[in-house]
């Protein structure tokens, strides 16, 4: 799993914070759109939250929701530890995913 970052430049020097995607299809769609109607410059950047990748089995099913999100917890870089809820309820197989983000 990836983030799509967008951040906002002007001459160079970034001017704020930065909007955080979860798909690079609507990165790419949002740097366009942004880019073309503005004199500022976005750029996006692609980045690995985790230390070691997390795959499916990662998820034993026989661990509680708390235990796997613990273990979860710590594989997150410093950084985007701010992220590990939204994260977990991204990568978990077992756990409920009909919310719409961006």
């Amino acid at each position: 799993m990836r983030l799509y970052i967008v951040q906002k430049f002007f001459d160079n020097e970034y001017l704020e914070d930065h909007i955080i995607f979860y798909d690079e299809d609507m990165m790419i769609q949002y740097l366009r759109e942004v880019n073309q109607a503005s004199f500022f410059v976005y750029r996006g950047i692609v980045v690995d939250p985790f230390f070691k990748d997390i795959e499916k089995t990662f998820f034993d099913p026989h661990k509680s929701i708390s235990e796997l999100f613990d273990e979860f917890r710590k594989n997150i870089k410093t950084e985007y530890q701010f992220l590990a809820q939204e994260l977990f309820y991204r990568a978990c197989p077992f756990t409920i995913k009909n919310k719409i983000f961006i």
